[in-house]
């Protein structure tokens, strides 16, 4: 790990903060249970953390966040010998409406809603802490990463030993994805292929739902780096967002581990459609003719999902890159957001061509606005030709409700499998055979 990014993540690290009304349990910042009740709030502060020169700040969590918890991290540094008033970056639960924080200009200070950024000056140290909160007494937060990333200034990111390795990552594209979470499906997507790499068969839209920034539109970009790794972290996989160079790219391809990266599209890639930035895993290195190229997975480069593979000269790569990336490690024995299992029942006559959802013999109505008013994502699936490396490679339709079902009217009938996605990526999953 480069010298500019530093982790809290167990239990040594995180007893050298200080502690208030928290304490450290099972390697993760928790609250204070008092006879047997969690107190409603506490927060956890690191020591000053010694960097290199720097003008920008990104903070990252990892944290399991029940119903009725949050948690909001917050952040100050150190400018000419004084530190800077604490900034937050909103906060988050999956369980909530999440929100980054207002653009923000103070003094030098210039807050955007997943960054802090020094404007004319520069910084020596950073801090952190975590705020935990409850509305249970019976649930707690459990914070069990904090970190750090900073720009460095005067410094040319290092570019390492090259490497020959393609990394089998999984291949998603956007066109066969939710329309209604588009705007933020190519970051979602980008966590989706690190993930299912490792056998976690999640789909981009639960992904999209819990990374998802529901602050009123700034003229920002809605894709939220932080809640990115947030989400990660809901199903158990460490991440963090970092600065970095091609040295630590290269690196995270040698050990296994791929990255999520945002490139500038070109003018010509805009022209068709492309977001000016766009977000894509990088999944090997590799010489083609003489020349060194990145290898990739792009979401925005094709309609067929493993026509998402492609290559782009490492040149025209490291012009396009900002030198921010997402890691990502493997799962973690941490509790993680889980899926429930529903029956799917034919209306019959009462009505023809809907099935509605039921759990504990008891129907799961889903309102008219379940889509279109929540933000929810319902969904179906028929078997396809061929079998697929992952849930997501199937054939995805995305419905509106109906009488509070789905209408299923596959061509020539069979087996059915429904999707409903809440905002909180928690996923009821059914199968109907019609």
């Amino acid at each position: 790990m480069e010298k500019n990014t530093l982790l809290l993540r167990d239990t040594e690290a995180f007893m050298r903060g200080e502690l208030d009304n928290v304490t450290v349990a099972g390697g993760a910042i928790v609250l204070d249970l008092v006879q047997g009740s969690y107190v409603p709030y506490g927060c956890y502060t690191s020591a000053p953390l010694p960097m290199p020169v720097f003008d920008a700040l990104r903070v990252s969590w990892n944290a399991v966040s029940p119903p009725g918890t949050a948690v909001e991290a917050q952040a100050r540094v150190l400018v000419d010998g004084n530190w800077t008033p604490w900034v937050g970056f909103g906060k988050w639960s999956p369980f909530l409406h999440r929100e980054g924080p207002a653009p923000l200009q103070r003094g030098p200070l210039c807050l955007t809603a997943d960054c802090l950024r020094l404007d004319s000056k520069t910084a020596v140290q950073a801090q952190l802490r975590i705020y935990l909160y409850t509305k249970d007494e019976k649930a707690t937060p459990a914070v069990w990463l904090l970190g750090a990333s900073v720009r460095t200034v005067g410094e040319i990111p290092p570019h390492g030993r090259p490497i020959n390795r393609a990394l089998h990552l999984m291949p998603y594209v956007m066109a066969r994805r939710a329309p209604a979470l588009q705007p933020w499906m190519d970051l979602a997507i980008g966590l989706a292929s690190l993930a299912n790499r490792w056998g976690a068969d999640l789909l981009p839209e639960e992904f999209a739902q819990v990374l998802r920034d529901w602050r009123a539109d700034d003229g920002g970009d809605v894709r939220n780096w932080n809640f990115a790794a947030a989400a990660a972290g809901c199903w158990g996989f460490p991440a963090w967002v970092c600065w970095c160079g091609l040295a630590t790219l290269r690196d995270e391809v040698r050990h296994g581990y791929g990255a999520l990266v945002a490139l500038q599209s070109t003018p010509a890639q805009q022209q068709n459609g492309w977001p000016a930035r766009r977000f894509v895993t990088v999944r090997g290195f590799r010489q083609t003719g003489g020349t060194p190229k990145a290898l990739l997975c792009d979401p925005w480069a094709a309609d067929s999902d493993f026509d998402a593979e492609t290559e782009l000269d490492l040149d025209d790569f490291l012009v396009a890159w900002d030198n921010i990336a997402l890691l990502m490690r493997p799962r973690k024995n941490y509790p993680a957001q889980t899926r429930a299992s529903v029956w799917v029942r034919p209306m019959g006559s009462e009505a023809p061509g809907i099935c509605r959802l039921y759990a504990n013999n008891e129907p799961q109505l889903l309102p008219d606005g379940f889509c279109s008013a929540e933000g929810c994502v319902l969904a179906w699936t028929t078997p396809d030709s061929q079998p697929h490396a992952t849930t997501a490679h199937r054939t995805f339709h995305f419905v509106q409700p109906e009488q509070g079902g789905i209408r299923l009217e596959p061509e020539g009938g069979g087996k059915c499998t429904v999707y409903a996605v809440d905002t909180a990526g928690h996923m009821r999953v059914g199968d109907v055979t019609l």
